[in-house]
């Protein structure tokens, strides 16, 4: 076990905290995957997380926090947004709101932009360490830039070895997709990023109108999660495969039954939120293996189905 992975106690939140202080980075999970957090007032800790995760400094961060007062220190919230916000936080949906500009978040963590992707997760040791640290805390997905999402302490690990000053290990995430990004700093309200949370729920809740970006922003993306190759294994992948080949991993789905080695299953009984429980953590276990290719049985486009066949069909660009 590295000396950097602790299990989750009031002792890791304290030393997280400190670690934080001083400008360090941390991993902690949120509910979605596990994050890499840092102090967005630091301009050194910034730099290291970007650095770190090979990140180009033009992708902003996802700014987290445990209230609405601290929401308001950093950002504009109209009716709409508190309509939201009370339907949906802590959960994962993040919102790009016009931004407040002033130390607590410097613009070097936002990529200079007028507006800010913020979010309360609903993980209670992500939110400990925020009440612990008292002030706003940027987390993007602890994982290299482009690569599969860490959804387990020991991704991070594998990822980022001893680079990190300390990994928090509290179980797999439970959602395994990353949130939900809707822009507010326009007049039409737009899904920037698909996620745990669909449209229609919240079209539902809060009876308007939202629009899906058609295709990820080729430059100045306005949040994360928004380039074209994304969430990819070092081994290319190939979609709706049903017959893989003899030299393949094959990821399936449902009640299939073929006598292929490698294979692992999303879900036996054809469960979508279990597929996306799994589905990074199985990306991940199959890329170890260094196949030619990584099939992947269909998976049906509805409900939560839609977000991984999204985030596949980013990681295919492998191919």
């Amino acid at each position: 076990m590295s000396e950097n992975l602790i299990k989750e106690s009031t002792c890791a939140i304290n030393k997280a905290t400190q670690i934080l202080n001083r400008g360090g980075l941390v991993s902690v999970k949120a509910e979605t995957v596990y994050g890499l957090a840092c102090d967005p007032s630091n301009p050194e800790a910034i730099l290291k997380l970007y650095n770190l995760k090979n990140r180009p400094s033009s992708n902003p961060l996802i700014i987290h926090v445990n209230s609405l007062e601290m929401l308001k220190e950093i950002a504009e919230v109209n009716t709409i947004a508190s309509s939201i916000i009370n339907f949906f936080w802590p959960g994962p949906l993040t919102l790009i709101l016009p931004r407040k500009k002033n130390k607590k978040v410097l613009d070097f963590a936002v990529a200079g932009l007028n507006t800010i992707a913020v979010r309360m997760p609903s993980s209670e040791i992500f939110l400990k360490l925020i009440n612990k640290f008292g002030k706003p805390v940027a987390a993007p997905s602890a994982n290299q830039s482009g690569y599969i999402s860490s959804t387990k302490a020991s991704h991070v690990i594998e990822s980022f070895g001893e680079d990190i000053e300390l990994v928090i290990d509290s179980g797999q995430s439970e959602y395994g997709l990353e949130s939900t990004i809707i822009d507010l700093s326009s007049e039409k309200i737009l899904i920037r990023r698909l996620g745990v949370i669909d449209k229609k729920l919240l079209e539902k809740k809060i009876e308007t109108k939202i629009y899906e970006q058609n295709e990820p922003k080729k430059n100045n993306p306005n949040s994360p999660g928004q380039s074209f190759k994304h969430y990819s294994p070092n081994t290319p992948i190939k979609l709706n495969v049903k017959n893989p080949g003899e030299d393949d991993a094959f990821l399936g789905f449902g009640s299939i039954r073929l006598n292929h080695k490698p294979f692992l299953n999303l879900s036996e009984n054809g469960d979508l939120n279990e597929a996306a429980f799994n589905l990074f953590h199985f990306l991940r276990k199959l890329d170890k293996l260094k196949k030619k290719k990584i099939s992947i049985y269909p998976i049906p486009k509805k409900g939560i189905g839609k977000v991984i066949n999204e985030r596949l069909n980013r990681a295919k660009v492998n191919e």
